[in-house]
């Protein structure tokens, strides 16, 4: 429009020269001088005339001017009649039309196609830089955690937006699809262009690997029918957010349980202990301490049944809420095989090492030794010295598909004086640990060692009764043991560690077998 109106105002005029009509006028009446004084009169910018008699020329004024600024008529009734016209002045002014029209025309061009190309770079460009930018990020790092995906209205949104989001909707379902074990397989498919293919060779790895179980999940389900995903998922919730905030991995959901990873940094300044990394052994440990708090905090299953409406029999409803939700956690440091297992039709990236059995195997003795949480000797070397002094040794075991036998820890986390309430079979345990007034009088004197020191208030003291204790166990000196774990049950009666331990050497009488090797075999897996 603007373009249009310009050339409005210059725009050719078609209206016949009044120059032009007077010539014609002066050769119609040759005889009359009327015309030609009119014409000289009217124009003060004649330069030559010739015709009727009259030869003029201004030659001087001629040689100061071009050709383009010479305008020449001549009559269309004698062409012996002609007159020549200085137009430097209106050369000039079209000289700056033409200027000015040349500039805005450029001008408005330049506006016209910034605006286009502004509106292709938001609009095609822009977004398709972003998502080449998408997929660059997540073929270097597969675990990037994306921008959060804006709610467009779709009255709003175009293609290209669609596109992006759909991108990135796909970045986060592969993230959370495939996890830490699967982000090889994405970094390489992604940045090679040939074809699919997602059996990529193993890489072997070390890390700390967590287990983490449900327990009694069969009666939940049995319960609780459709609406167990919603309690697994609940109790997934808490435990993937406390391993991802401790810089882990959540690897694989095996209904009522959950493989866990973090991974160790492996080079010539970390050690096998992992010395380096210490940090990451204690925030894993914590990390799991507040996965087991969180889910007792939980309590039992009847806030679950009030907020949802679930079609459950009354029996089962009752049973339910007396239900408390917890779970066992096993901790274990070794290598491993990262990679996809399956086929092109369908994979799993996950972890095969003995060590993840073992972790799974870990988790399982708990219930046995009736602690929350277990871990191994090689997890237990990571630690630092501080969260090591917190734990106290469990055993001495050989699990099935482990050559060599592990002792087990368990982890306090609260102080000793929390381990005073009595339990039901207190009086059965102080009786089955008794011992005749013989032994009294011949250990009478590391009897009153150890009730000294289990009467300090320093715990680190009370702690050197228990290691002294768990000395005797594996010395086969379980006779000696008996008077350790009397002695410590008078002071901790409900310590679950020492009341397993009395049941299992009270059922040998507290007297070693001979081929005992030192530490129990379990063949469980």
């Amino acid at each position: 429009v603007l373009m249009l109106i310009m050339f409005s105002f210059t725009e050719g005029d078609y209206t016949p020269d009044a120059r032009q009509l007077q010539l014609d006028s002066i050769a119609e009446f040759p005889d009359s001088i009327v015309p030609r004084l009119s014409f000289f009169s009217s124009h003060d910018n004649i330069i030559a005339f010739s015709g009727v008699g009259i030869d003029y020329a201004d030659n001087e004024r001629i040689g100061g001017l071009r050709e383009g600024e010479i305008l020449t008529f001549n009559s269309t009734l004698d062409a012996s009649i002609s007159a020549s016209f200085d137009v430097y002045e209106d050369s000039v002014s079209q000289a700056w039309d033409s200027v000015i029209t040349t500039a805005f025309v450029s001008l408005l061009l330049a506006t016209m196609g910034l605006l286009f190309s502004r509106d292709a770079y938001k609009m095609v460009i822009h977004p398709i830089e972003k998502m080449k930018f998408t997929v660059q990020q997540l073929s270097e790092n597969p675990l990037l955690h994306l921008e959060k995906i804006k709610n467009r209205n779709s009255s709003e949104s175009n293609e290209t937006d669609m596109l992006e989001q759909a991108i990135t909707k796909m970045a986060a379902l592969l993230r959370v699809g495939f996890g830490s074990a699967g982000a090889e397989i994405i970094a390489k498919n992604l940045s090679d262009m040939g074809e699919l293919n997602p059996m990529i060779p193993g890489v072997r790895v070390n890390a700390i690997f967590g287990f983490c179980d449900i327990r009694d999940f069969t009666f939940a389900t049995e319960g609780l029918q459709q609406d167990v995903m919603l309690f697994v998922n609940k109790i997934a919730e808490i435990t993937h957010r406390h391993v991802v905030d401790s810089g882990g991995h959540p690897n694989k959901n095996i209904g009522d349980a959950f493989l866990l990873v973090w991974k160790l940094k492996s080079g010539k300044n970390t050690n096998s202990s992992g010395d380096l990394q210490r940090t990451l052994f204690d925030s894993s440990l914590k990390c799991m301490q507040k996965v087991i708090e969180d889910v007792r905090n939980v309590g039992n299953l009847g806030s679950f049944l009030k907020e949802k409406k679930s079609d459950i029999s009354p029996p089962w409803a009752s049973s339910l809420r007396n239900y408390n939700v917890n779970v066992g956690v096993g901790l274990h440091k070794g290598w491993a095989i990262e990679g996809a297992i399956g086929s092109k039709v369908k994979i799993d990236p996950s972890y095969l090492s003995p060590h993840v059995n073992i972790t799974s195997r870990l988790e399982a003795a708990t219930k046995r030794y009736r602690v929350p949480l277990l871990m191994s000797d090689a997890f237990f070397g990571g630690l630092s010295g501080s969260v090591q002094s917190k734990c106290r040794r469990c055993d001495k075991v050989s699990f099935k598909g482990c050559s060599d036998p592990m002792v087990i820890y368990h982890h306090d986390t609260f102080s000793l004086k929390k381990l005073e309430k009595r339990p039901n079979n207190y009086d059965n345990l102080l009786k089955i640990t008794s011992w005749d007034n013989e032994t009294d009088t011949e250990n009478k004197g590391l009897i009153d060692d150890i009730i000294s020191k289990l009467n300090s208030q320093n715990e680190l003291v009370q702690r050197e009764v228990f290691d002294a204790l768990f000395n005797t166990y594996l010395d086969k000196d379980w006779k000696r043991c008996k008077i350790y774990c009397h002695l410590w049950i008078e002071h901790f009666p409900s310590d679950p560690v020492v009341n397993r331990m009395i049941e299992k050497l009270s059922a040998e009488n507290f007297e070693c077998p001979p081929s005992w090797p030192g530490f129990h075999v379990f063949m469980e897996k």
